[in-house]
């Protein structure tokens, strides 16, 4: 039987409680939650790598834009080639 899916919400509630109660256990926090203290581990290992890349500065959505860019250009490239075939036959 599967176990309960959480939300990305859920998780980062959860691990922000250890963030912003400093008194308090993984090993609490875990418990008081029902989950495997090795989930939480990796929970956070995720959480912090998330942050880690937002850091860096890197926007994934540039690299979208620009693959996006050159698909409107090669659009435009066969619209012209289309339209000069439409003369020629």
């Amino acid at each position: 039987m599967p176990g309960r899916i959480w939300t990305g919400e859920e998780k980062f509630n959860i691990i922000m409680e250890l963030f912003q109660n400093p008194n308090i256990t993984i090993a609490e926090i875990s418990k008081n939650h029902g989950i495997a203290v090795s989930l939480f581990y990796k929970w956070r290992e995720q959480f912090l790598e998330g942050g880690k890349k937002g850091l860096e500065g890197k926007d994934p959505d540039k690299s979208l834009m620009k693959e996006n860019e050159n698909l409107n250009s090669i659009i435009g490239e066969m619209t012209i080639a289309n339209e000069i075939l439409k003369k020629i036959i």
